[in-house]
């Protein structure tokens, strides 16, 4: 789209994916189910794919494992949205993370990491991330704090 078309506007308070420059809104969960209950008749519908690529997560590590907190902090702030509309007459039956473990894209290769589980190209060895530990513990209490 040609720039001449729109002004650009840098929202005050935002929040940044400071490893890919993308722009972060947890609350667009909420405002999107809210927006089918009120004016789609409250389908049923799941978030089929959201998560947050970061490039060259290897810098993460600490003991083996990529300590991936800000992956921990992206989701929990967008099921905190999604709860807050289930909690409200919301049908999302379902969240799913774009990948369990780091895929490959048409655009960026292996570039961004995406999933739960590292792997490991050269020897294929996946290894769980803090944020799988984090997910399973989530899934598995129902809930987190």
């Amino acid at each position: 789209m040609p720039e001449w078309l729109f002004d650009y506007y840098d929202m005050p308070g935002r929040k940044m994916n400071p490893y890919r420059g993308w722009e972060i809104y947890a609350p667009g969960i909420y405002d999107i189910i809210t927006n089918l209950r009120d004016n789609y008749g409250n389908p049923r519908c799941f978030i089929s794919e959201n998560g947050m690529g970061v490039e060259n997560e290897q810098r993460f590590v600490q003991a083996g494992q990529i300590h991936d907190d800000y992956r921990i902090d992206f989701i929990s702030e967008h099921l905190k949205w999604l709860h807050k509309g289930i909690s409200e007459g919301c049908h999302c039956l379902g969240y799913h993370m774009w990948t369990f473990i780091d895929n490959w894209s048409w655009l960026n290769g292996y570039k961004n990491r995406y999933g739960f589980v590292q792997l490991d190209l050269a020897t294929q060895t996946r290894t769980v991330k803090k944020s799988g530990e984090w997910f399973a513990a989530t899934a598995e209490h129902n809930g987190f704090d």
